[in-house]
């Protein structure tokens, strides 16, 4: 760096510790099929569709998995629906809605 001025090394050097500074550390996001699998848990039923979308509750980042389906001799006009909510950086069950 001889012949680059001191004044802007300086200034490099800050605003590459303040871009440092300001990513923080990064959070790895669950997988969407990590989360499906441990929401599955939370369900006494055999899904006939599921979803899974990342949503906020709360200001929390969560993977919203919905699972459909019937039980078992369960008649047909009759079905089951389970919400559960997985926080999406560590994969704890943060809410589970059922009807």
């Amino acid at each position: 760096m001889a012949g680059v001025p001191l004044r802007a090394r300086i200034f490099v050097a800050a605003v590459l510790a303040l871009a440092v500074a300001c990513a923080g550390p990064s959070e790895a996001e669950i997988s969407r099929d990590r989360a499906v699998a441990i929401a599955r848990q939370q369900i006494t039923f055999q899904p006939d569709s599921t979803e899974a979308e990342r949503t906020t509750l709360n200001g929390k980042p969560v993977w919203r998995v919905t699972f459909r389906g019937r039980l078992p001799g369960q008649p047909p006009g009759l079905f089951e629906t389970a919400i559960v909510d997985v926080d999406r950086s560590n994969g704890e069950i943060v809410r589970i809605a059922r009807t």
